[in-house]
């Protein structure tokens, strides 16, 4: 035990002082020490299939769910993110069974849904994205380059119904900027780089996580695919958002849970970040922060979001690092409990949409649908379908076709 939390600080605390060249051997110590955390033991083995479809209806009912709570201030918390106690086992099946979806109590927005006082498992552009995600793999037969997703997303206005066109351009605008860049167009573009006036997002976590179903046997390919796909993110956020996508091929594979995800993103580094002379991985120094708050708030979820509030650093709410933050400690702290843990990151608030789509692919891509009550699961694929003609069933039998 003593090797244990030695290693431990060295590894949180002490890493810089160790040659670069034992970059792999760090990385080794690192599954060893998160090997402690403790999980949920699946009782049975899923398929890959299941998994794959839990991921990506996952992601959706975790927008659904966000939607309507997304920056309302002050959030709507309960008991157990209000008190100052320590949450109970009890206190989890509480938080779990309080997971639910819920209709919007506001007026249609361009970012949010696109209905006004839509009902509730309306989505909003976090799975929007994704059906132009899905919309380049119909239309091209399964191709997937940054060219094409460019060009999809720019003709998703023409493919939608006449009440939704006005929605699409007011949210078209700063990414139309960067998407009329990327084809090569010059007038009414600016250069990438200058989406959100610099900053790093996490728009790409909205519509690449299912590059992860189509390369479920090859973490680094995934990576390659999702940076070449993406211009939406800038400066790190690439990175990020690259490494998420390898953490759910971890996910995916016989038997993956949290540690393997957290392996996958620390260890799939294609472009060597992991070995930047002077400069920590930016994505890996988040992935301890939120352990190291999840540990200091020592079981408290009131505690661990007063921190994550002072030290997250968010000026937007949806910079690149939020959601990995979130995510990660408030599964933790909930002993992730998949339910649970999309409650309790619900309650924090902020961009409740974004968060939650990350968490739920993740806890589906681990546990598969079933995860899900089969209620919350039909009503999203419902109103996916009478919105926009597609629904998770459609993008299921794409990967089927990509995969003969």
């Amino acid at each position: 035990m003593v090797e244990i939390i030695f290693v431990n600080i060295q590894l949180r605390y002490g890493i810089k002082i160790l040659n670069r060249t034992f970059g792999l051997f760090i990385m080794t110590v690192t599954l060893l020490i998160l090997v402690i955390i403790p999980l949920p033991v699946q009782s049975q083995t899923v398929e890959l299939e299941d998994k794959i479809y839990g991921m990506l209806i996952g992601s959706v009912i975790g927008d659904a769910a966000g939607g309507p709570l997304e920056f309302i201030h002050p959030p709507l918390r309960g008991f157990w993110t209000t008190t100052d106690k320590k949450i109970t086992q009890g206190g989890i099946l509480a938080l779990a069974d309080s997971f639910r979806l819920r209709p919007y109590l506001k007026e249609a927005e361009p970012f949010a849904q696109w209905e006004p006082f839509a009902a509730a498992g309306t989505i909003t552009d976090d799975t929007r994205f994704k059906l132009i995600f899905f919309n380049m793999v119909e239309h091209n037969k399964g191709q997937m380059t940054r060219t094409l997703f460019a060009r999809e997303v720019l003709a998703f206005g023409n493919r939608l119904p006449e009440k939704y066109k006005s929605r699409f351009d007011q949210w078209m605008v700063e990414i139309g900027f960067a998407t009329r860049w990327t084809l090569g167009i010059r007038e009414n573009a600016y250069p990438n780089d200058r989406i959100w006036g610099g900053i790093p997002t996490m728009a790409g976590q909205m519509p690449f996580l299912p590059v992860a179903a189509f390369y479920a046997d090859n973490a680094e390919a995934a990576y390659l695919k999702t940076w070449e796909l993406n211009y939406l993110d800038v400066a790190f956020a690439k990175d990020i958002t690259a490494a998420l996508v390898a953490g759910l091929v971890g996910a995916l594979q016989e038997g993956g849970d949290w540690r393997t995800v957290e392996a996958y993103m620390r260890n799939t580094d294609p472009y060597n970040f992991n070995n930047v002379l002077y400069v920590p991985r930016r994505m890996s120094e988040w992935l301890d922060i939120a352990h190291g708050m999840a540990a200091r708030a020592d079981g408290c979820p009131s505690v661990l979001f007063d921190i994550m509030e002072k030290e997250l650093q968010a000026k937007t709410w949806w910079e690149a690092w939020v959601p990995i933050v979130v995510v990660f400690a408030c599964a933790e702290i909930v002993h992730y409990n998949p339910l649970a843990a999309m409650q309790l990151m619900i309650e924090f608030g902020h961009d409740t949409d974004s968060y939650a789509q990350v968490m739920g692919a993740i806890m589906g891509a681990i546990h598969g649908k079933e995860i899900f009550p089969v209620n919350l699961r039909d009503e999203v694929n419902r109103r996916m379908k009478e919105q926009f003609g597609r629904n998770v069933d459609d993008w299921l039998q794409l990967i089927r076709l990509a995969q003969k």
